[in-house]
C-alpha cells in the first residue's frame, strides 16, 4: 500500500471513528434527557428540559409489584431516581439551571439519600373486575416491554397556579406522606421572580410551599381561598386532622394550616 493509500485509510478510519464517538456522545445525551417542553414566557417561546446528571436507576421498578404498586412509592412507580435538573432555554439570553435533588430530601420519597425521584412509566394499579392491571400480567414475559410501551409519564404540565397571568409553572412531586399521600411542590418562574424557583407562601418565603395534588387543583381552579383537608382521622393510623386553606392574591399564595388531635377510642 502507497503512502497516500495509508493515509487516506486512516483519515477515513478517524473519520469513522469520531463520527462513532459523536454518535455515542449524541445516543448518551438524549438518554439523559426526561422530558422537553416549549412554554411561552412573556410572549417569548422558551424550551424546558427536564434531564438526568447521570444515568439514573430504577426506582418503585417493576421488578417488585408490592413495593412498586404500594403506599411507599405512590406517584412513584415506575420511575427512576438520581440527581434530576431543570434547564431553562431562551433565546439571547444563557441557559439557566435548577437542581431539584435537594426539594426531595427528608420527604420521604424512595430513592436513596441525595436524589430525586421522577416517574417514567404509567402502572396500572388494582382494579375491581379489571383484569389489564398489572398485577394479572406481571408474570408475562413481554411485562416490561409492555409498560414501557405506554410511554412517560408527562411531568412538565403547566398552568397559572398563582394566579399573575403566566402559564409558567409546573408541579414535582417531592414526597410523600404516611398511606401514600403525594406532596408537591410548584416550579417554574413569575412576574414577581423571572428566574427559574420554587415557589413559597408568603407566611413561609424561605421554604418551598408543598401541598397536596387536591390542593393544588383547587388553587389552579380559582385564585379565592380554597379549603383542603391534609389528614383525616378515618386515615389509618392518624393521631390528628388536618386542613389547609390557600389563596394567590397579586401572584403571591398565602396559607393558613390548622389542626387538631382525633377523639380517642372509647373517649366519652
Amino acid at each position: 500500500m502507497t503512502f497516500n493509500a495509508t493515509l487516506a485509510s486512516g483519515l477515513i478510519g478517524a473519520t469513522l471513528a469520531l463520527s462513532f464517538n459523536a454518535a455515542t456522545v449524541a445516543e448518551d445525551y438524549a438518554s439523559l434527557v426526561r422530558e422537553q417542553r416549549a412554554v411561552m414566557v412573556g410572549g417569548v417561546r422558551e424550551s424546558w428540559r427536564l434531564q438526568w446528571e447521570s444515568a439514573p436507576l430504577p426506582a418503585c421498578g417493576t421488578e417488585d409489584l408490592e413495593v412498586a404498586l404500594g403506599c411507599q412509592c405512590t406517584g412513584f412507580a415506575y420511575g427512576e431516581a438520581g440527581r434530576p435538573t431543570l434547564v431553562r432555554l431562551r433565546p439571547g439570553h444563557p441557559a439557566e439551571r435548577l437542581e431539584l435533588a435537594p426539594f426531595f430530601k427528608d420527604q420521604g420519597a424512595p430513592g436513596p439519600a441525595g436524589t430525586g425521584v421522577l416517574a417514567h412509566w404509567r402502572p396500572i394499579p388494582a382494579a375491581a373486575h379489571d383484569e389489564e392491571d398489572d398485577w394479572h400480567h406481571a408474570a408475562d414475559f413481554d411485562f416490561l416491554k409492555r409498560v414501557q410501551a405506554r410511554g412517560p409519564v408527562e411531568l412538565l404540565e403547566f398552568g397559572d397556579y398563582n394566579h399573575d397571568g403566566r402559564a409558567s409553572e409546573f408541579l414535582l412531586q417531592v414526597g410523600l406522606r404516611p398511606c401514600g399521600r403525594p406532596q408537591l411542590v410548584l416550579i417554574g418562574v413569575s412576574a414577581r421572580n423571572p428566574h427559574l424557583h420554587v415557589f413559597a407562601s408568603a407566611e413561609a418565603p424561605d421554604q418551598p410551599l408543598m401541598l397536596p395534588a387536591a390542593a393544588w387543583a383547587a388553587v389552579l381552579a380559582s385564585p379565592r381561598p380554597t379549603h383542603t383537608v391534609e389528614a383525616s382521622c378515618a386515615d389509618p393510623d392518624s393521631t390528628s386532622e388536618a386542613w389547609v386553606d390557600v389563596a394567590a392574591r397579586h401572584g403571591v399564595f398565602h396559607v393558613r394550616r390548622e389542626s387538631r388531635a382525633c377523639p380517642r377510642a372509647g373517649a366519652h
